[in-house]
């Protein structure tokens, strides 16, 4: 009986972790996201259905990509640029 309890918490927790918990934080950003750019509904039903599916959380999820991936050049550059300066430097 303990185990059965053990297994159905687990199968529940990874439904909320990997289902659940990331379309309610992608959705929600992917809201603000658009809401904040277009501040006309129709034009945010528009390029919600055109562009993202027609999900909040399709659109989430992008803006949290591209975020990363402007992250992650500017850190690559900053590497790039940077050593050799400080090498020159020190």
């Amino acid at each position: 009986m303990e185990e059965f309890f053990g297994w159905l918490v687990q199968v529940f927790m990874e439904g909320v972790v990997e289902y659940f918990l990331p379309s309610v934080v992608f959705g929600v950003i992917g809201f603000s996201y658009l809401h904040l750019r277009y501040w006309s509904k129709v034009q945010v039903q528009q390029v919600l259905v055109r562009e993202y599916d027609n999900s909040y959380s399709n659109a989430g999820r992008v803006v949290v990509l591209n975020t990363v991936a402007a992250i992650g050049i500017l850190l690559v550059l900053g590497f790039m640029i940077g050593a050799p300066v400080l090498h020159w430097l020190g």
